[in-house]
Formats: C-alpha cells, sequence, structure tokens
C-alpha cells in the first residue's frame, strides 16, 4: 500500500510539474562603445502587461555582453484590463535600466530613432534589440541648467521645446523658445533651464503648441554633459504653426446605439490621459465637441474615460482600433463623423464612490478605502489591473507611484490622484 500512495505522489509532482509554464525570454542586445548614449547596454529589464507595465519589477540575467535571458512562470502573471495575461495576449518591451521609460527600446526607421510597437510573445526564438532611448550608466547624476539653441526655417513662427525635464508635456507657453535673432540662414531661438540629471536628458522640437509640428527627426539625446550650452538645426517639421489661421474645430459624432457618454482626445490635448474632454450629448443621441485655437488636430474618440483600451473602432473591423483622425481649419471648421463601433463595451458609468458608505483617501503613496463588503479593485488609468481582492473592512493599496488611478469597490468606480 506504501508503494502505491508514494507512486500516486510522484505522478502528481510530474502532472504538476508538466503543468508548470516556465515562459522562457532571450534578447540580443547592441554592445556598440562608438555610441556610448543608445548602443552600450550594462543591463536589460523586461516589463509588460504580464506585471502592469512596471519598469522596475523584472531584471534579466546576463549571459554575455550581448545576451540576456530570463524564465518566468506565467502562474504569477496578473491581468490586463481583466482579463488574465498569457502567451497568448501578452505584451512587453526591454529596456537598458529599470524605473524609467528613459530606457526603453526603440527601433531604426533610415537611420531615425522611432517608438517599438509592444512586443507579443513567440517560443523558440531571440529577440533583438536595435538601439535604445538611452543606456542605463552607473553614474552619479548631474543636475545642471543649460541653454539651448535652435536654428530653424525662416518660416517658423513659434517655437518649443519638450523633453524628459518637463515629461514630455504638450508644448505650452512654459516651453515655448525664445527668438534670439533672424539670420540669412533662418530664425534662432533659445530657452534656458534646469534638467536633473543631463545625463538622460532628451528633448526634440515643435514648430508649434502641439504635437502636430514636432520635428520630423527622432528624439535629440545632450550632447555633452560637461557644457552648460547645447546648438542644433532643425530643417523640418510635421507642419509649421501659423497664428493666423487657426480658430475652433466643431465635430457632431454619430455614435452607436447606445452609447451614453463619449470623450475626445487627441494631440490638441497632448494626448495627455488627464486632459481628456468628454463630449456634449445632443437630443438626437449624437456628441457635439470642440477643438479651441487650433490650426490641425489628430484625435480619436473614447467610449470609457479611464482606458485606453475603449476607443473607436476600424469600420468593418469591430476588434480592430482605428487610425486617428484629421481636422484641419478652415477646411473642417464644422464637420460630422460617424463612429461605426467601439472597440470595446463601456462598463457602467465612473459616477463615483457613495460617500455616505465609503470613506476614501490616499496616505503613505497608498489609497485607502474604508467600508468595503465585498470586493475591492485598483487599476492604473489606463485599465490595467493593478491589485483584486475579495474582502470586507478597509482596502490599502501598496505603495503607487504618483498618478491617476481608478479604484472599483463592490461594482463602483472613482478616479483617485495619488502624489
Amino acid at each position: 500500500m506504501k508503494k502505491v500512495f508514494t507512486l500516486m505522489i510522484a505522478l502528481l509532482s510530474i502532472f504538476a510539474t508538466a503543468q508548470a509554464a516556465d515562459v522562457v525570454f532571450n534578447v540580443v542586445v547592441p554592445q556598440d562603445p562608438t555610441k556610448p548614449n543608445t548602443h552600450v547596454t550594462n543591463q536589460v529589464w523586461i516589463v509588460g502587461n504580464f506585471n502592469g507595465w512596471n519598469n522596475n519589477d523584472k531584471k534579466m540575467t546576463k549571459v554575455d555582453d550581448t545576451h540576456y535571458t530570463i524564465t518566468m512562470d506565467d502562474a504569477t502573471w496578473g491581468k490586463d484590463n481583466n482579463v488574465q495575461v498569457t502567451t497568448a495576449n501578452l505584451q512587453y518591451k526591454y529596456l537598458s535600466g529599470g524605473g524609467d521609460w528613459a530606457y526603453v527600446e526603440k527601433r531604426d526607421s533610415a537611420g531615425v530613432e522611432k517608438e517599438l510597437s509592444n512586443r507579443s510573445y513567440t517560443a523558440v526564438k531571440n529577440d533583438t534589440v536595435a538601439r535604445w532611448a538611452l543606456t542605463w550608466k552607473d553614474i552619479v547624476p548631474i543636475p545642471k541648467t543649460v541653454t539651448i539653441s535652435a536654428l530653424v526655417p525662416v518660416e517658423v513662427v513659434q517655437l518649443y521645446i519638450v523633453g524628459t525635464f518637463n515629461g514630455w508635456s504638450i508644448p505650452t507657453d512654459s516651453t515655448k523658445m525664445t527668438l534670439a535673432e533672424t539670420t540669412i540662414d533662418g530664425k534662432i531661438f533659445n530657452v534656458t533651464f534646469k534638467s536633473s540629471d543631463v545625463n538622460k536628458l532628451k528633448y526634440k522640437f515643435c514648430a508649434g503648441p502641439a504635437w502636430d509640428y514636432e520635428q520630423t527627426v527622432g528624439d535629440i539625446v545632450y550632447p555633452d554633459v560637461t557644457q552648460n550650452t547645447a546648438q542644433h538645426s532643425i530643417t523640418a517639421f510635421k507642419k509649421i504653426f501659423d497664428p493666423t489661421k487657426v480658430g475652433n474645430i466643431n465635430i457632431t459624432a454619430t455614435v452607436p446605439a447606445g452609447t451614453q457618454r463619449a470623450w475626445i482626445m487627441g494631440s490638441h490635448l497632448g494626448w495627455s490621459w488627464p486632459k481628456l474632454e468628454e463630449g456634449v450629448k445632443n437630443i438626437n443621441g449624437t456628441f457635439t465637441f470642440v477643438a479651441k485655437n487650433v490650426m490641425s488636430i489628430e484625435y480619436r474618440l473614447y467610449n470609457w474615460d479611464t482606458a485606453w483600451s475603449h476607443p473607436e473602432a476600424k469600420d468593418g473591423e469591430p476588434t480592430a482600433e482605428r487610425p486617428n483622425r484629421i481636422a484641419n481649419f478652415p477646411a473642417d471648421a464644422n464637420i460630422a463623423i460617424t463612429v461605426s463601433a467601439w472597440r470595446n463595451e463601456a462598463p457602467n458609468g465612473l459616477i463615483g464612490l457613495d460617500a455616505n458608505k465609503y470613506k476614501i483617501y490616499t496616505t503613505n503613496k497608498s489609497i485607502v478605502v474604508e467600508g468595503v463588503t465585498s470586493k475591492a479593485e485598483l487599476f492604473d488609468i489606463s485599465g490595467r489591473s493593478i491589485e483584486s481582492k475579495v474582502m470586507s473592512g478597509t482596502f490599502r493599496s501598496a505603495m503607487l507611484n504618483a498618478g491617476l488611478y481608478i479604484v472599483k469597490i463592490d461594482g463602483q468606480t472613482q478616479k483617485v490622484s495619488v502624489k
């Protein structure tokens, strides 16, 4: 009997081992010392929807100077937009350092640095990183006040600078550069600001107060951390802003039946989710949106104000995301569009927690909700699941980074800011 019992335990152990799903990631990384800003790899991290895009969580093991590896058990992976992450829906990227998106991988496109789309998983293969946005270096940060000059075409009326120093926010008056002089070669604009670490300082120029007017070349890495000045020549922009040709673009949208609320996001809002604008619902069920004082915009509509995963769908492809729409003033001062479908159905509206039932506040970088009766859930502003607990009493989240989050308590949902 003892032998039979031992055999059963052994078989169960083998079965359990067979069910374990170890997922292996191998990556080939650049190692070119002639390009130290983007092509020297000192460490590699992996980040994805499996860990809520926590970029300071999974450090890979170095095999040699150009090869790194990591093995993960997919049973430890979390959820993405309430769906369990598996190799089938896995999305991920690599970074050359932990804790900062400044180190994210990029791709080369005809010699120009471009964003890399999220990777999907294919077993038994090596990924390859073409270049890093910036490589992590084990050195002391160098805070510095810098002055940056840019020579641009004479047609440029206004010039803005954005970058790591201001969180890549939308170009505004706070990042507007000053015209120094006009020469036969073009106009020279200057700006002076303080960078917390010029080792990681990257930026780009915009010939207008929106991303529609950004330079056509990739991000610029501060050229010499020992110097307080840098000079650049930018010859081309996507568009050049003309302040004499701006106005309001009024959009009337026909939406799928049953749509209760709708929002607009676009270049005029800096593609910054906290600046999302809700449309006005008309008596006939359409929605009206207004983009004020713009020359041109790229935009898209959404049917939920907490997740990038709820945009309008591509015509004829309800599971695909629609490409950005484009509108130009004055040709599109008053336009009508039709949303054929939403990529995902919106949940019940965010009406906020019942103040008579719950007490919600933040303390020590955590969100606390008192009065939970059945379940507490926490999401980031993109709708990715961070925590989920079946419980009653007081919910206290883990320590969080500063930003906007969504709490869902007993089916009620509310946005919360952590500072």
